[in-house]
């Protein structure tokens, strides 16, 4: 190489000047690819990037239909049936997502240091989700398990019934393929302490409008969740120079209520939790609501 550049020092410097440049190039992508990936807005531009515009759609027409609740990626307008169908898939995605951060050993402590939880969610067979053919509410998953602290069985019988699903990735071909068109199942979130089990009964969720989430959020004490311990631990935003129903996000909401095993349940007048949707029925991860009642 040192002869080439002494034969040829033009050539030398172009070849030099490619190669810094590449690195250069290389540096950047790496670059943005971090800042995406811990960019506070990182779950909003996931959810937007859901529902794409079209390249033969002006601007000004997708932001109006997005509006008016139009799903451009399906091509449709839903109702709020329909949408349930699709939240309760994206909220169980939301869930294996979760689990995702235990198995690969990402879940933060007390003291901001991460755990090693992937060989727990090995050794007790924890980090998935069922969904479970059944018809029980809440509260009669409690009457069925109990409070005591011999539940797994009652727990294992439920994830033991005849066509029930298992999802460990969202890769599974069998979550992929799942459309949750199913008119009445439950879903059996374990994390990797195998006694640490929530229970989504039939009645866990609801669609609701923007007025009536306006509405709901009048009448009982809810907070913005912006960042948590153990998992989804970085701050997450959304823009606030923007009107988010003009991407299509924010006409729908999900409210969530469920019920940890063996702990007593009391039905709350209002969901536990709410999170945002997009037009085609699916989750912004995070930021979310949660109620607190003082």
């Amino acid at each position: 190489m040192k002869k080439f550049a002494i034969a040829n020092p033009s050539k030398a410097i172009v070849i030099l000047l490619i190669i810094l440049l590449v690195a250069i190039v290389a540096e950047v992508i790496k670059l943005k690819k971090f800042y995406e990936e811990n960019s506070p807005y990182y779950f909003w531009n996931e959810l937007v990037k859901k529902n794409p515009k079209p390249s033969n759609v002006t601007q000004q027409e997708f932001e109006a239909k997005n509006r008016a609740g139009y799903c451009w990626r399906d091509r449709k307008y839903y109702s709020k049936e329909e949408l349930w169908h699709k939240a309760m898939k994206s909220l169980t995605g939301r869930m294996i997502y979760e689990n995702k951060l235990y198995w690969d050993d990402k879940v933060i402590d007390a003291g901001g240091n991460p755990r090693p939880t992937a060989a727990d969610c090995n050794r007790s067979g924890s980090c998935r989700v069922w969904r479970v053919p059944s018809k029980l509410t809440n509260q009669e998953l409690q009457d069925f398990i109990g409070i005591e602290d011999d539940y797994m069985p009652k727990v294992n019988k439920l994830k033991n019934t005849e066509n029930v699903q298992s999802y460990v990735y969202a890769s599974d071909k069998n979550y992929v393929n799942d459309d949750f068109k199913l008119k009445d199942f439950i879903l059996v979130h374990q994390l990797e302490n195998g006694d640490y089990i929530e229970l989504y009964g039939s009645d866990c969720c609801r669609v609701f409008s923007k007025s009536e989430w306006l509405l709901t959020k009048r009448e009982k004490k809810y907070i913005p969740v912006s960042n948590n311990m153990a998992t989804f631990v970085e701050e997450s935003k959304i823009p606030v120079d923007i009107n988010i129903n003009s991407w299509g996000i924010g006409n729908f909401y999900l409210g969530v209520t469920s019920a940890l095993a063996g702990l007593k349940y009391k039905s709350p007048e209002k969901p536990s939790e709410i999170f945002y949707l997009n037009n085609c029925g699916d989750i912004l991860y995070k930021p979310y609501y949660k109620r607190v009642d003082f």
